[in-house]
């Protein structure tokens, strides 16, 4: 299944409460990256998320490229930042890769779904925000997270279209829901554990 019919079906059809992506979004592009031999063994047969996954991780990992990593000051709802830390745990395991940290999901999320047209964010950001309108759980303490520089350039970018289409109080929130509806890839993608 390729990215971009995963997340215009898959995603939406496992929980209604996600984010709905659709399909012609172009998401997954260019996931051919050279990975070395050992990670690129390590997701050969996952699906294309994790592929993403190890792109960020690589990047991150990189010291020869001349590339610097940005910090971002994000914050994550709760629930979302637990489900991430789940994640990461069950990937640790799955990947024998003992030091994944948040950060690379973050990453991976907004290279993954970057290419979307702005009212499939503002419709998803919207959507999460309405989730949370009068529940008891919050977000978590801001958190700085570790991202390339073409996503840190992405994200300020976003803010000047979400500002174009009118809206207000919802960068946060379209991050957030990027998150998630990648999470919920990586979550409705990977093997069933024995």
């Amino acid at each position: 299944m390729d990215a971009e019919s995963a997340i215009g079906s898959s995603v939406p059809a496992r929980r209604n409460a996600t984010p709905s992506f659709t399909q012609g979004s172009g998401i997954g592009q260019g996931l051919a990256a050279n990975l070395p031999t050992p990670l690129a063994d390590k997701v050969r047969d996952l699906p294309v998320a994790y592929r993403e996954l190890a792109k960020s991780y690589r990047t991150a990992k990189d010291t020869r490229t001349g590339k610097t990593l940005k910090r971002r000051n994000i914050r994550l709802h709760t629930t979302l930042a637990a489900s991430l830390r789940r994640q990461l745990v069950h990937d640790k395991r799955l990947l024998t890769i003992r030091d994944l940290v948040p950060s690379y999901y973050v990453d991976a999320a907004l290279t993954f779904m970057r290419n979307l047209p702005t009212p499939q964010f503002i419709e998803a950001a919207d959507q999460f925000r309405d989730r949370l309108v009068g529940g008891d759980a919050g977000f978590e303490a801001p958190n700085h997270y570790s991202i390339t520089k073409e996503n840190d350039d992405w994200l300020e970018d976003m803010k000047d279209e979400l500002m174009l289409a009118g809206t207000k109080g919802l960068h946060g929130h379209m991050i957030n829901a990027i998150v998630e509806a990648f999470l919920a890839q990586l979550n409705q993608e990977r093997p069933a554990e024995d």
